[in-house]
């Protein structure tokens, strides 16, 4: 009679364990990180366009502020959507760069779009586009290990 109990007594003492077990195993889980986008005026907003700005101003010429369309930030990665201008809100004059033709064409969206990493440096643009009518970062995820929900559309 207690050899039946006992093994009983067994399993429901199993059972418990794998329920206290589960329930510790949940609470440890990582929580799944979310894309955010940083507040106009905070520092990290400020990092991220100034490691796009220096890129920017070498093709158009200084002094280059931005409206952002989209700034989407997942742990160590940042994607941007910019529209470059100068201070104030003044066009950026084409005619004196590469992409003058293209403009005269219709080629030409006037937005920056760029992949940044946060290093031990700051934030470092590892991919870059100036004036693209597609969406190139659609192949920007393929290169590096880019969590996916950093681009727009995902």
């Amino acid at each position: 009679m207690f050899d039946r109990i006992l093994p009983i007594g067994a399993a429901v003492r199993a059972g418990a364990m794998l329920v206290v077990m589960s329930a510790l195993l949940a609470a440890v889980q990582p929580a799944t990180a979310q894309v955010t986008t940083p507040p106009r005026g905070s520092p990290l907003r400020a990092a991220i366009l100034d490691g796009v700005r220096p890129m920017v101003e070498a093709e158009v010429g200084r002094p280059v502020e931005f409206v952002v369309q989209q700034m989407r930030v997942l742990g160590e990665w940042a994607f941007v959507l910019l529209t470059p201008q100068r201070p104030g809100g003044g066009p950026i004059p084409y005619v004196y760069t590469r992409y003058q033709a293209a403009v005269d064409e219709g080629f030409f969206d006037n937005q920056v779009s760029a992949l940044l990493r946060n290093t031990p440096s700051g934030w470092l643009v590892y991919e870059y586009d100036l004036g693209a009518t597609d969406v190139p970062w659609v192949e920007w995820g393929q290169s590096y290990p880019v969590p996916p929900e950093i681009f727009p559309g995902y």
